[in-house]
């Protein structure tokens, strides 16, 4: 069972060395974090509240969430969080989101966390970057994350609804472990905080922060922007501009994509969310397009009218009307000439010799017909004879 990550001072973060990796590797120390976020916050005026810090035993993956002096909402204050290590294996990564204050649990914007740096190049100047443009518009996310809340409450979900987003954030999403999935279980069985409405989303979103609380500091932010990015994707809400910082691209800059935008936790030949929605929303389009196809097809009105009488004196009448090709990208229209399908029905007719009355053919056999089937049965009965008297019924069978 692997160890829970516990929290830590910052002066154990301040005290962990800082790696060797070549001189490839820009290193983004704990230390240099903590204090540009200080700075960065004093300079736009947000005064912090409280701090927590957590990392791995040798510190080498760290957390940190700043809770800031700004609350236009009771219910939510401004929050400020990052994660950094020293071994590669989580790149850094910051911003603004909101802190619960009923239940001591955290948001984070779906569009907030998607930029991650690579600890190479100027990673360490581009990190500062990050850092002020996060703060510049710390205000437009903390109002967005408010806004979420406030439509959250508003949806009803029962138990079995809940189960339903519990077991896609558990199978499909992969951000909880089986051990908070059962958090997320007793909470909507028995909550550690009472809700106004505990049968609406904002209740399920709060049981589901609870248990991320315990995620590991590696997936600890991912994760919980993975949460809100599903929920607001499902139900629609309005999403921020995202921020685009601005760093210069060299050939040491590795470009990260958002695993949202990607296959989050998925099998690298399995689509994700938005691809299938778009591909929904196309299959739409192509099917509404075809129909509207069909329907200016069906309520053409012909002008004109073709008329052809065959040798018979049967009379035909048939419309001039456009072709369109339903099964092609491109549509080819096509239109019959009236006038030369009557020069055609004219060649046809100046071609027929009006005084020669029309041969009747009948199927009815005539007797030089009979006399030639009587004749092949005569010589034919040898070979196909048999006797069905019971004279030799002792000594013969059937077959």
């Amino acid at each position: 069972m692997p160890k829970k990550i516990k929290e830590c001072s910052k002066a154990h973060l301040i005290s962990v060395a800082l790696p060797d990796h070549g001189d490839s590797y820009t290193v983004i120390s704990h230390e240099s974090v903590i204090d540009h976020v200080y700075a960065e916050l004093a300079q736009a005026g947000f005064g912090i509240v409280s701090e927590e810090y957590r990392a791995t035993a040798d510190g080498n993956i760290a957390q940190g969430i700043h809770v800031l002096q700004y609350n236009s909402d009771p219910e939510l204050s401004m929050m400020f969080a990052w994660t950094n290590s020293y071994n590669k294996q989580v790149r850094f990564k910051c911003g603004v989101g909101a802190y619960v204050n009923h239940t001591g649990t955290t948001m984070v914007c779906g569009d907030m966390g998607s930029w991650a740096r690579k600890h190479t190049g100027t990673a360490d100047e581009e990190t500062v970057a990050t850092i002020k443009e996060q703060v510049a518009n710390a205000q437009m996310y903390y109002d967005q994350l408010v806004a979420d809340k406030n439509l959250m409450k508003d949806i009803k979900m029962n138990k079995r609804k809940q189960a339903q987003l519990l077991g896609i954030l558990f199978a499909e999403y992969q951000i909880l472990t089986t051990e908070q999935a059962s958090i997320v279980r007793s909470q909507m069985d028995k909550p550690t905080h009472v809700f106004e409405d505990s049968s609406s989303l904002w209740a399920f979103y709060n049981y589901v922060t609870t248990a991320l609380q315990s995620s590991h500091p590696k997936t600890w932010m991912e994760d919980q922007r993975v949460l809100h990015y599903f929920i607001s994707s499902v139900n629609n809400f309005a999403k921020p501009l995202p921020i685009q910082p601005e760093t210069t691209v060299n050939d040491e800059e590795e470009k990260v994509a958002d695993p949202l935008l990607t296959n989050y936790g998925q099998p690298e030949n399995q689509t994700n969310l938005l691809v299938q929605i778009a591909e929904a929303e196309a299959e739409t389009a192509e099917v509404e397009e075809i129909e509207e196809v069909k329907v200016e097809q069906e309520n053409k009105v012909c002008d004109e009218i073709v008329t052809y009488t065959d040798p018979i004196g049967n009379t035909f009448e048939t419309p001039v009307f456009d072709v369109i090709d339903l099964n092609k990208d491109t549509k080819m229209s096509v239109m019959v000439s009236p006038c030369a399908a009557h020069d055609a029905e004219s060649d046809f007719m100046d071609g027929i010799d009006e005084s020669i009355e029309p041969e009747v053919v009948s199927l009815e056999p005539t007797p030089e017909d009979h006399l030639v089937f009587e004749t092949q049965q005569i010589e034919e009965s040898d070979d196909f004879a048999f006797d069905f008297s019971d004279d030799d019924d002792e000594t013969s069978s059937f077959f």
